[in-house]
């Protein structure tokens, strides 16, 4: 047996053992008669019909919207902090945002490259990322769905899905409001209110805003702009379903989000040592370093600020329709889901940090829209064998401008006379066309075994284009660009098959045991940017598609009086032609952002999770999550920046093998707790107090294998303190977050004009910080 699948085996019996596992939300809770707690059914629909958690066997975290308002995660950034195997990197802004599950992830920097996590908002999949990435609001949960999904899950979700359930419209008049005030000025308001409009009509209407100072400061004297990375976001949804008969409904959706705010600001980390090759485009003039010290910026993981001249900017609008229809026949339940979304992102960020001009516009403009149908026809579920029928229509259009301009540096050098500016702006589209049928089924072949089986065959059209031009006003294309002839373009067509295969096995009412192995598929990219050019003639680089394979195998477990569950789900997975997005050294020291496929990509480990009700008034769960993400075959990687030949960079042009080499953003092991404990504080008003924490072991922050891109573990605590009032309409909470002050940073990257330095991005997540918050509900 191989080292690494002892590991395996051995870190699993281990957590069987010590059997810590998951959150809060798998605590929703009964009162029966005897007044004995007991753990409520939790639904869900990871295999798109509604099922009792325990019995889908698929390693699956559901997050109630109770839950998450009960730790205050109300962004979906947070989620990693409260779902086993996530991380996410929200970048310098919604455009790069990268989720990764079980250590398989890509950013979304080039529009010609879809990520490897699915986004679905009531069961849309999100063309891209940023597109679903706003405010969590009026949330009925949260379900993360780890492994390939892509036979019954829309399109591309080669490691996962991430699905938001909304609330729908109630059969009896409720309402409900939020308000919050916390550190950084924050403040939290959010309002509902659903039922009858007439008889056979319902609806819900919620709208919220969360607002925050930023926490970054500007000692720029200059600057427009005191403090950045604040938070400035709005939101309204609405729900109205008819019931048409008795047998059929029709749900109408709307929403709409907007987000205007002064985010996207890294900060110095580290400066170059000096020497040659380091500094201003490695020409040894540590511009940066002199133009921060001069400010009084210390470089360092603590550093929280910059000196900018220029305005940071994020400004994000996104609003979708949808229509589901769902009519009974007979014993067979038919489903439409017909949606049409748009998606529009402008952004600008000062990526050198000083008062220089170096790069005075680096912008991205972006727009986005999709059209997707799905039909699905589901079987009775009392039947032997049970399926789910359906066919899937996808589109989308994504044009983008970018603009980066300024002097590069390179008047320091005497390369460009005073005043000058050089600079290129780019304009790029992307379509892409996915339609899919698509089939699941399982069959009881004894009242304990069944077998299960899933084939989606899809077709998959991408087409990308783009031009690249001088800027306005500019003397030459800015440093390390070239401008193109004409417009440079690529396509790719591609059919293929996901399928999955499995058995469970049912001990008895409270145990199964379920394996499988699933085959997933992302489609091909093209390679789009402004740092990118032809690899000959007017042709666009492209990237294969990625190809995961995965193994499942886990045991779901309920006590006899449901007072414990306990979960575990073990892994392997292999990714063939696993797309890489790397920012790499180019020319006139600046980097560039490029994707590649990485030959294969391996994933191992294990899910474990655990909720308790020790006693009449305590809950405890806790979840483990071990991962081992490397590269089982990348050779001709990207070097670092200063990377030597001894150090494994070689070659013309020089490259690495990092095969065996961690994936980046894959902490081997990541740990959640929560303890709640509920009490009567009167007669009349009850009260609750919980304390939560996590860990998560070091990662690599960069695809490169860079050492200095290592962000090191970290623990965070939380705490809210409860009371429930007003017979138990209203509950007043104070909370506090990373209590004990911990100091990380989300991402570390080779920092632009300093060769041989870093920039991070700091969240919010790594300051202390405290509120209140006053809840009412009718």
């Amino acid at each position: 047996m191989h080292a690494k699948h002892r590991t395996f085996v051995t870190a699993s019996a281990l957590t069987i053992a010590i059997a810590a596992f998951a959150p809060l939300v798998q605590a929703q809770e009964e009162t029966p008669d005897d007044d004995n707690r007991r753990l409520g059914t939790i639904t869900v629909t990871a295999q798109r019909v509604e099922q009792n958690i325990q019995q889908v066997p698929i390693s699956v975290t559901a997050i109630g919207g109770d839950a998450l308002e009960a730790r205050q995660i109300d962004g979906f950034d947070q989620l990693q902090y409260v779902a086993p195997g996530v991380t996410f990197n929200s970048g310098v802004n919604a455009r790069q945002s990268a989720t990764t599950i079980r250590g398989i992830g890509t950013g979304l920097f080039n529009i010609g490259i879809e990520g490897s996590v699915a986004i679905a908002v009531d069961g849309v999949i999100m063309g891209r990322e940023g597109a679903g990435i706003f405010d969590f609001a009026d949330v009925e949960r949260v379900e993360v769905l780890r492994g390939p999904q892509g036979t019954l899950f829309g399109k591309n979700a080669s490691a996962g899905v991430i699905s938001v359930v909304t609330k729908k419209p109630t059969e009896g008049f409720t309402a409900e409001m939020n308000l919050g005030y916390g550190s950084y000025d924050e403040v939290n308001a959010y309002g509902a209110i659903s039922g009858p409009i007439v008889d056979g009509v319902t609806a819900r209407l919620s709208a919220y805003s969360n607002t925050r100072d930023g926490y970054i400061k500007n000692v720029n004297p200059n600057s427009p702009q005191g403090r950045v990375n604040e938070r400035n976001e709005q939101g309204v949804r609405g729900k109205v379903n008819f019931a048409l008969s008795d047998t059929s409904d029709l749900l109408l959706s709307a929403d709409y989000v907007t987000r205007d705010q002064a985010a996207g600001a890294l900060t110095y980390r580290q400066a170059s040592a000096g020497g040659p090759g380091t500094g201003l485009l490695g020409f040894g003039v540590p511009a940066i370093r002199n133009q921060s010290a001069a400010l009084g910026i210390v470089p360092g993981p603590d550093n929280l600020s910059i000196g900018s001249e220029v305005p940071f900017s994020s400004e994000m609008d996104a609003w979708g329709l949808s229509a589901e229809y769902s009519r009974s026949l007979g014993n067979f339940e038919f489903v439409s889901l017909t949606s049409h979304r748009e998606w529009n992102s402008v952004d600008n960020n000062d990526s050198d940090l000083t008062p220089l001009p170096i790069l005075e516009i680096n912008s991205g403009d972006l727009g986005q829209n999709q059209f997707s149908q799905e039909f699905r026809l589901v079987s009775p579920r009392d039947k032997a064998f049970t399926y789910t029928l359906g066919a899937y229509y996808f589109t989308q259009d994504i044009d983008q401008n970018n603009i980066q301009a300024g002097t590069a540096g390179l008047n320091l050098l005497g390369a460009l006379p005073a005043g000058a500016r050089v600079g290129t702006r780019l304009e790029s589209e992307f379509s892409e066309t996915n339609y899919a049928v698509f089939g699941q089924g399982e069959y009881a072949v004894t009242d304990k075994l069944s077998l299960i089986g899933g084939l989606r065959v899809l077709n998959s059209e991408v087409e990308g284009s783009q031009e690249k031009f001088a800027a306005a006003g500019a003397v030459a294309p800015f440093a390390g660009q070239v401008v193109s002839n004409g417009v440079q373009s690529a396509s790719d067509e591609d059919t293929a098959l996901v399928w999955r295969l499995g058995a469970q096995y049912f001990v008895n009412d409270d145990t199964n045991l379920f394996a499988t192995v699933t085959r997933g598929y992302k489609s091909a990219g093209i390679v789009q940017g402004l740092t990118i050019n032809p690899v000959s003639g007017t042709t666009l680089p492209t990237v294969e598609a990625e190809i995961p394979t995965q193994f499942e195998a886990g045991i779901r477990r309920s006590s006899v009086d449901r007072r414990l569950v306990t979960n575990f789900t073990g892994f392997y997975g292999q990714i063939e032609d696993f797309q890489a997005q790397t920012l790499v050294p180019g020319p006139s020291g600046t980097s560039i952002f490029t994707v590649a496929n990485a030959g294969k990509a391996e994933t191992y480990g294990f899910e474990s999770e655990i909720t308790a009700l020790p006693t009449e008034n305590l809950t405890l769960s806790a979840a483990i999550a071990y991962t081992n993400a490397t590269f089982d075959e990348f050779t001709g990687a990207p070097c670092y920046q200063l990377q030597t030949p001894a150090q494994g960079c070689s070659g013309t042009p020089a490259s690495q093998d990092l095969s065996g080499k961690r994936l980046p953003n894959s902490p081997e092991w990541v740990v959640n707790a929560l303890a709640r404990y509920d009490f009567d504080l009167t007669a009349q008003n009850a009260a609750f107090v919980q304390l939560g924490a996590q860990y998560r072991s070091d990662t690599m922050s960069g695809l490169a294998n860079d050492p200095n891109t290592v962000i090191d573990a970290y623990t965070l605590l939380d705490m809210q303190v409860g009371v429930n009032f007003w017979d138990d309409r209203a509950t007043f909470t104070v909370f506090g977050r990373n209590l004990t002050d911990e100091n990380f940073a989300e991402a570390i990257v080779a920092m632009p004009f300093d060769t041989g330095g870093y920039a991070q991005f700091v969240t919010l997540e790594a300051q202390r910080t405290w509120g209140a918050k006053l809840s009412l509900r009718y």
